[in-house]
């Protein structure tokens, strides 16, 4: 265990020392991935070269015949070490920093199948050692109900199942409890007391692992104070914890396996005691069952250069700002972008656009379309529906105080109507899912997303899988005029978008290219959300709109926080569906609480 927790601590140090996020993506550091049996993906992938002065020698042309859906086999096996293989042979490999994938190349990796290998044997396993942990507890339960009575006396035994909630797990805590809180408060004072306190101190250590000593010297150190053995004590629990929140971080940038499982249910065992460990199994499981293994091609192949990544989920993004503190894996973690649309005209155009918008500053207006959702910050319920609405407004608001710019904000249920937007620069907004509302007239140059399930789930009119009747916006939109937008392949989950004051405001400093822009603001990679197009766009470069004194305080530098490893939860996108459906409507996944009120130590 000790040599674990070393070793991954090492590597937490190593990879600090990596670039730091700042608007420097340069043409030689941007390499294109193309279809080599598809002439429309050769050509555009050309055409995009010679556009930006980026070297041919850079167009990376896969084999195997142009579809928009693999496998998660299929990547494993054949793409990813392929683009792999060619591009550890470049000399320019150490400065790659960004790809752009085009026409024909693959949009989406598919789930795994839930009868595979690899989902059918972590979850027999982690439910075995779930059953295994459970009988642990049942035996400290019949030692809590034994303590106080004669040797002999029959001693009610709790019976728990290995698949026991832990909701009724730790009701059974509760009530095994009070009958050893009564009889330690009517122990006399004496060496029997402090035998009995000692006793109920190892339970709950045992089930709560050492943020229980934690919380055990700070309920001593308000009735007594604590001697200076106890202080470098309580600071050696203190320093092994955070060495603990490493060591989980690391092992959960590792492929999930039956051998990484049981390294991270000891990491959460130590950090959390036997109800930690059945916390995070939980998870575990829960995501599982949910198979949570689809993603964009574009979203996995930013993580090419990962040795091993985890598959089970999506995975906090290393550039976004929050981890600015500690840029964790920032080295190997690549920008991606795609130059795709209906028809590879569109795409040209696109592309050409974006060349014209950023020599002339891009000129227009900015449409933000609201719902008028109720936001408090100070409610714990974290609502994501009424979190991005008000986003929208806070954007809205800092436009209008900072900018001499033309923001229009529609914070009424209904979506901007037919021709209401003439000159749209800027657009973001939400909620009818796969039916654009032909409501704009793009600026050349326009960029904007829509907050919607599946907007990206087909781009290309010669996709097989699309569906007809559905009008998704990000395809219609490109259609229509805009250049760049975002959306994701499937389901998305809400909290995996970047927050639209995030990536407009960012945007607008002129700071940033497209690409950089998207890295700093979207939470979650090795998932479904992808960006489209040109990387290297920066419609503000020459006329920066917004200063970096103006943006969003938890982006301005030192405004970020970096989120705590053992808070598994806030590294995940929120259980509520980008469908226009009621906040909470889907099944929530398992919180991952770090601490758990314990009876007799907590108040």
């Amino acid at each position: 265990m000790k040599q674990l927790v070393f070793s991954v601590a090492i590597l937490c140090l190593a990879s600090g020392s990596v670039r730091t996020a700042k608007a420097d993506l340069t043409p030689d550091q941007v390499v294109i991935i193309a279809m080599a049996k598809s002439e429309e993906s050769r050509s555009l992938a050309e055409y995009y070269a010679k556009a930006r002065g980026i070297p041919e020698s850079h167009i990376l042309l896969l084999e195997g015949r142009p579809t928009q859906r693999i496998s998660r086999y299929q990547w494993e096996h054949t793409f990813r070490p392929s683009i792999l293989k060619w591009l550890k042979r470049q000399e320019f490999y150490t400065r790659t920093r960004c790809f752009v994938t085009v026409w024909d190349v693959p949009l989406e990796i598919t789930p795994l199948g839930g009868s595979s290998l690899e989902i059918t044997e972590r979850v027999a396993h982690l439910r075995e050692v779930r059953a295994n942990l459970v009988d642990q507890i049942a035996t400290l339960f019949r030692m809590l109900h034994s303590v106080g009575k004669q040797p002999g006396a029959a001693v009610p035994a709790p019976v728990l199942a290995g698949d026991i909630s832990f909701q009724d797990l730790y009701t059974h805590f509760k009530n095994a409890m009070k009958p050893a809180d009564a009889w330690l408060r009517n122990t006399k004072p004496g060496d029997d007391r402090k035998r009995a306190t000692q006793f109920m101190e190892r339970v709950l250590v045992t089930l709560s692992g050492n943020q229980g000593l934690i919380r055990l010297a700070k309920n001593r150190s308000q009735s007594t104070r604590n001697s200076p053995e106890e202080m470098t004590r309580l600071a050696y629990v203190t320093g092994r914890i955070e060495g603990l929140q490493q060591g989980m971080k690391s092992l959960s940038l590792l492929r999930d396996t039956i051998a990484r499982d049981d390294q991270m249910i000891d990491l959460t065992q130590a950090m959390g005691g036997l109800f930690g460990s059945i916390r995070w199994i939980d998870q575990q499981l829960y995501l599982l069952k949910q198979n949570f293994t689809a993603a964009s091609f574009d979203s996995e192949l930013s993580l090419i250069l990962w040795p091993d990544p985890p598959i089970l989920s999506w995975l906090p993004n290393p550039w976004h700002y929050k981890f600015d503190v500690m840029p964790t894996r920032r080295r190997t973690t690549m920008l991606v972008s795609r130059l795709s649309a209906p028809s590879p005209e569109i795409v040209r155009r696109m592309i050409d656009d974006t060349i014209a918008a950023e020599k002339t500053s891009l000129q227009g207006n900015v449409y933000l379309d609201a719902r008028a959702l109720a936001y408090d910050p100070k409610e714990p319920s974290n609502d994501s529906f009424a979190r991005y609405d008000q986003s929208l407004r806070d954007l809205a608001a800092r436009l209008k105080r900072h900018t001499s710019l033309n923001v229009v904000l529609d914070d009424q249920p209904a979506l901007f109507q037919r021709d209401r937007c003439p000159d749209a620069a800027l657009y973001c907004g939400w909620h009818s899912p796969n039916d654009y509302v032909d409501a704009f007239r793009w600026s050349p140059g326009a960029v904007g997303y829509h907050l919607a399930m599946s907007e990206a789930s087909w781009l290309q009119l010669n996709d097989d899988d699309r569906v007809q009747g559905r009008n998704p916006w990000c395809q219609a939109m490109l259609s229509d005029g805009a250049v760049a937008t975002l959306g994701s392949s499937r389901e998305a989950y809400l909290a995996a978008f970047p927050l639209p004051d995030d990536f407009f405001s960012l945007l607008l400093t002129g700071k940033y290219s497209l690409a950089e822009v998207y890295s700093r603001t979207c939470p979650f990679l090795s998932w479904t959300v992808l960006l489209i197009g040109d990387p290297l766009y920066n419609p503000y470069k020459n006329q920066p709109q917004l200063s970096e004194a103006a943006l969003p305080e938890q982006m301005k530098p030192g405004g970020a926080r970096e989120v705590h490893a053992d808070s598994s939860s806030a590294e995940q996108p929120d259980s509520e569906p980008t469908q226009d459906t009621a906040p909470g409507e889907e099944e929530p996944a398992p919180s991952d609480e770090p601490t758990i009120v314990l009876p007799g130590l907590d108040p």
